[in-house]
């Protein structure tokens, strides 16, 4: 009867920053994987790249929050 809006309406710009995100921790990790970091230690390296990157990236995923 009465149109409600989406769930999601107004998250696109944050799903946009957050895929911007991991896709660069991956490529840096991915990256430093070709330079010969062991198997063993990819994910460890991941997580490192993914807290490092949260310092420029809180402040985007704040501005584009609704």
């Amino acid at each position: 009867m009465f149109e409600t809006p989406a769930s999601t309406q107004g998250y696109g710009p944050v799903v946009a920053v957050f895929w911007v995100y991991v896709l660069i921790a991956l490529g840096v990790t991915l990256g430093l994987r070709q330079f010969g970091l062991p198997d063993e230690a990819t994910l460890y390296v991941f997580l490192g790249v993914g807290l490092v990157l949260l310092k420029p990236f809180v402040p985007l995923f704040k501005r584009y929050s609704p």
